[in-house]
């Protein structure tokens, strides 16, 4: 890929998704890849603002704030910063990306912005498909994340999916821009890091060819997966109150029936034996009676005789 073709990546992305009208927002870290998506949405005519979240992990942290609203400033596009004061002694990975989400979720709440942009890439996807195999995922839950989505009530856009990492700094250098490097990246105490750095350069050399576009063509194919079968459990016959909901799975392909159950039940191995089961109770809130799967609200759970008295009362039961 040429940098011509990264800009006509992104225009093309512009000209599917882009209504006009409505301002854009783009998670702007001033690393390579964020740096890459503005010049690139600059180059097609899109002027975003520009959100960026000072995690205060790095001493250098606050002065690269200063440096990329001067950044903004230049460019005359509007810029939003928030500096995090809190920092757990675990799950810093997990923080960090809640409160850039809270931070995004703030400004559309006071901007009509039509979407938020990140700048995943392909490599990004090819990571997290790896992650989520070792992690035994389900097949329709080993993509990374779609070009477009929903996310706490924002619409989000990934437009450099398809885009590897040495594409991106083929772009930056052919424009003489420089990312930000943040040193976190290399920690390896984040999984992340040693995906990147040590287990799939590995990989690709045990392999002997690269890895990483057919790991990120599974997480694609996997997100269709999940589309469609998204689609399908809609159609299963559903009931429910303030007592919870229950499914009606009785002639439902078993996949489907994972699919649908993976969203209320944590562990593997009990969807499994709710799948296996004719009739039975299989923890305070799951019981399966006739081909319905009962799950009760969580301040529902009730001992067997209750959890029987209820059903009793059910009319689903009563056919």
């Amino acid at each position: 890929m040429s940098v011509v073709d990264l800009t006509k990546t992104v225009k093309k992305f512009i000209d599917s998704n882009y209504e006009g009208g409505r301002p854009l927002l783009l998670a702007y870290s001033g690393g390579p890849d964020s740096k890459a998506l503005l010049y690139g949405l600059l180059e097609v005519g899109i002027r975003p603002h520009l959100a960026h979240v000072d995690h205060g992990w790095r001493e250098e942290s606050r002065l690269e704030a200063e440096l990329l609203e001067k950044e903004a400033v230049s460019l005359d596009l509007p810029f939003h910063l928030i500096r995090l004061s809190q920092h757990p002694e675990k799950n810093l990975e997990d923080y960090g990306r809640e409160a850039r989400l809270d931070f995004f979720h703030s400004l559309f709440e006071k901007i009509p912005f039509q979407a938020l942009l990140l700048a995943h890439h392909a490599d990004d996807l090819a990571e997290t498909a790896l992650k989520r195999i070792f992690e035994g995922a389900h097949l329709s839950f080993l993509g990374g994340m779609p070009s477009s989505c929903e996310l706490m009530g924002m619409t989000v856009w990934r437009p450099l999916l398809t885009v590897r990492k040495k594409e991106i700094l083929r772009f930056l250098e052919a424009k003489s821009l420089d990312g930000l490097y943040d040193k976190t990246n290399d920690d390896p105490r984040f999984l992340r890091t040693r995906l990147r750095q040590t287990m799939i350069p590995d990989l690709t050399t045990a392999f002997g060819k690269e890895i990483v576009p057919n790991l990120a063509l599974l997480s694609e194919r996997a997100y269709e997966l999940k589309e469609y079968l998204d689609r399908k459990v809609a159609l299963i016959r559903m009931e429910e109150g303030d007592w919870g909901k229950a499914f009606f799975l009785k002639g439902v392909e078993r996949l489907e029936a994972r699919h649908l159950l993976k969203r209320f039940i944590r562990s593997r191995t009990q969807i499994e034996s709710v799948l296996d089961a004719k009739s039975g109770l299989f923890s305070p809130n799951i019981t399966v009676k006739r081909g319905w799967v009962v799950i009760l609200s969580k301040h529902n759970y009730l001992n067997t005789s209750e959890v029987r008295n209820l059903l009793g009362q059910l009319s689903i039961f009563l056919l």
